[in-house]
């Protein structure tokens, strides 16, 4: 009986004093303290500092080149091609005056004979009619000393005269012309040329009026690079009847992985809005595009056909802040981190708008931190953390 008392009660006592101990620890446990809440680090940014500035605007474009000067090579006199340049092929090069063929000139040396025997005629007629003219007028003085009857012109030789001088200078004429014919069976290049086309070759017949080749000038090549309205008030493009250089400019070439640079100016602009783009078009001429007159010249040929990217040199800006596009909010304002680390959100006056920079001429001040990271739902008095760099 004993013996089950014992095992009732010992499990009892044990769980009381348990709950005593336990109990007492609780109440001699030291109270936590309290914070006043989690600290804010702030979101993590990247930041640049503004920087005042001077620079110099500059507008990129694209062209095709083209050769300033293109004819056709027309004769003015038929015959037969008696014989043709070495350089009279596709991509042949020639100096002005050189001789691009020449046409059989026989029938031309005959009628400049002919024409200075003609000539010869009538001078002689002209010299006879003179002395004429000469005589009849003196015995008619001689005749009507003292009468005022006018002279008969006829009796004067005054008309024959005139029909002899007439003709003396007909056959004048005739024999420059005859002149000019014997001088035109010799083709020459008009300019420093390359040939783009030819459909000529020695033996061969031409007519007068019928084109047989196209030269394309070498001492200047043209870009027109078309761009925007609102480009131009940063350029200076010449007026028409101006002499003055316009904006200098510089062509630039990939070829085999290596860039090629040639230096131009703007010497007009089209004068005409294309309807369809909205855009006008600005020519960019360049000096001896084949290096053909410097002889230490060590850039590739500028070909007509190529495609090329222009970077004209603008008006200079000075006192403003280039910041990155990427930094531009909105098109209208600017992130700046405070001395406090906090957001703020600023209006700002862009002059003008590239696809990698802005610059700005007023809305932020000198030394100001420009955040550049994007933030979701930015607001100003946000806190931040600049990266440290």
């Amino acid at each position: 009986m004993n013996k089950k008392i014992l095992k009732i009660v010992v499990p009892i006592i044990l769980i009381a004093a348990g709950i005593i101990i336990m109990k007492l620890l609780i109440s001699t446990r030291p109270a936590p303290s309290r914070e006043n809440g989690t600290k804010d680090p702030g979101i993590l940014v990247e930041v640049i500092k503004a920087k005042k500035q001077d620079t110099e605007v500059v507008i990129n474009g694209t062209g095709t080149v083209k050769s300033a000067r293109e004819i056709s090579v027309i004769p003015q006199v038929s015959g037969l091609i008696v014989y043709t340049a070495p350089n009279l092929v596709v991509g042949g090069f020639f100096k002005k005056d050189d001789v691009l063929f020449e046409i059989e000139d026989t029938d031309y040396r005959l009628a400049l004979e002919r024409a200075m025997s003609s000539r010869a005629k009538a001078e002689y007629e002209l010299a006879t009619i003179e002395s004429q003219a000469q005589i009849a007028r003196l015995e008619w003085e001689m005749l009507n000393r003292n009468s005022e009857i006018p002279a008969n012109p006829l009796a004067l030789y005054e008309p024959q005269l005139k029909n002899a001088k007439a003709a003396f200078a007909s056959a004048s004429a005739q024999v420059k012309q005859a002149g000019l014919n014997l001088n035109r069976t010799k083709i020459r290049a008009p300019f420093n040329a390359r040939v783009r086309s030819e459909n000529i070759d020695q033996g061969q017949f031409v007519r007068a009026g019928n084109s047989v080749a196209v030269l394309s000038g070498t001492d200047t090549a043209e870009i027109a690079v078309p761009l925007s309205l609102d480009k131009l008030r940063w350029l200076q493009v010449p007026r028409h009847g101006e002499s003055q250089k316009g904006a200098k400019a510089s062509v630039n070439v990939h070829i085999g992985g290596k860039e090629y640079k040639w230096h131009g100016h703007i010497t007009r602009s089209t004068g005409e809005v294309d309807p369809k783009t909205r855009m006008i078009k600005l020519i960019i001429e360049i000096q001896d595009p084949y290096g053909l007159n410097a002889a230490t010249h060590t850039l590739p040929a500028l070909a007509t056909g190529t495609f090329v990217d222009v970077h004209i040199k603008g008006r200079k800006l000075k006192d403003v802040f280039m910041i990155p596009r990427s930094a531009f909010r909105d098109n209208s304002t600017v992130w700046v981190m405070d001395g406090s680390d906090r957001l703020i959100i600023k209006k700002v006056v862009p002059l003008k708008i590239d696809r990698d920079r802005v610059i700005i001429s007023k809305g932020i001040d000198d030394g100001e931190m420009i955040v550049m990271t994007n933030i979701s739902g930015a607001a100003d008095g946000m806190k931040l953390r600049p990266i440290k760099q």
